[in-house]
């Protein structure tokens, strides 16, 4: 636990690089509600076409920037309606909890790695710092994977069957036991996912039409340990065919 604390008190929260130039292809202005800021973008405007995605979020108290966040207890994105998602693109990932805790990426084929991006957050109320993390595909499955120096963290997002994805990430280090207690507290995330095309076929496909209103929408709900929940909307800049 000491070398993970030099760690995190070494880190610094960056924005990555690769997330500007994937959010370059569609932007749009990120949402702020009551527990935080987040923005989540397609890396193309064309309906029904290969795209990656970016994302990005940072939490905090209730009203206060400045204040702390609940504990998260569950992140469920509702993509736009008519999004694709084929996990049988990628190579997958079946890898289990414990073969990723201890192996991270290493564990599953180049192939299934989707993205790359950062968490940041706050250790036993004390130290503060960003990991870096990684996207797997897995069949009707996102993981995500977080470094850190002993154990690898590890959260399963479910792709259901109404097309929406469901985290529940961990809130404690090491997690492979469980939280009994949460002490690890997630301030903000990053993810850059670039299209992942095979032949002819594609892991994201974006919706088949573009609405009058000139852009798809992607609802995100959060449940928090204080028993609340936020639903933010963000907006996908979009072209009708003869744009």
């Amino acid at each position: 636990m000491c070398s993970y604390k030099r760690l995190l008190q070494r880190s610094v929260v960056v924005a990555s690089a690769g997330l500007l130039s994937l959010a370059a292809a569609a932007t749009a202005d990120p949402v702020s509600f009551r527990h935080g800021t987040i923005d989540q973008q397609f890396t193309t405007t064309q309906p029904g076409a290969p795209s990656g995605l970016s994302f990005t979020g940072s939490y905090h108290a209730a009203g206060d920037p400045q204040g702390d966040p609940p504990y998260m207890r569950k992140q469920l994105t509702y993509p736009p309606p008519g999004t694709r998602y084929d996990t049988s693109v990628p190579d997958r990932c079946t890898a289990s909890d414990l073969q990723l805790e201890t192996q991270g990426p290493s564990a599953c084929p180049a192939g299934s790695q989707l993205g790359k991006g950062t968490s940041s957050g706050r250790v036993g109320g004390a130290f503060t710092g960003t990991l870096d993390t990684y996207l797997l595909n897995n069949t009707n499955e996102q993981i995500v994977v977080g470094q850190t120096p002993l154990l690898w963290t590890v959260a399963r997002g479910h792709i259901r069957p109404d097309g929406s994805i469901q985290f529940e990430f961990p809130t404690c280090f090491p997690s492979e036991a469980g939280c009994p207690v949460d002490d690890v507290l997630q301030l903000g995330s990053t993810m850059n996912v670039p299209a992942y095309v095979k032949g002819s076929r594609s892991y994201l496909t974006t919706p088949p039409t573009c609405p009058a209103s000139g852009h798809w929408e992607t609802p995100i709900s959060y449940w928090w340990a204080d028993g609340t929940k936020d639903t933010a909307v963000t907006a996908q800049p979009c072209a009708s065919p003869s744009q």
